[in-house]
């Protein structure tokens, strides 16, 4: 028997920011802009079965990208 994922990663409608959500609930209000919004109206990134796992991709997601032609500056 496979595990629901419990905690869905969407985005902000307003600010796009990264949110974790509790598939349980209708809607969420947002950490940066306080807006409330339906997070079943949006497209679900990624899911968590653990808040700890949620707040690791949120982590990686958050994360600037870097090519390998992009020389590091120190």
């Amino acid at each position: 028997m496979t595990e629901k994922k419990r905690f869905w990663i969407i985005k902000c409608p307003r600010c796009h920011t990264h949110q974790i959500a509790d598939s349980r609930n209708k809607s969420k209000t947002c950490s940066q802009c306080s807006r409330r919004f339906e997070i079943l109206d949006l497209p679900i990134l990624a899911s968590a079965k653990d808040a700890r796992e949620a707040r690791a991709i949120v982590a990686d997601l958050k994360m600037p990208r870097t090519t390998a032609s992009e020389p590091k500056v120190i």
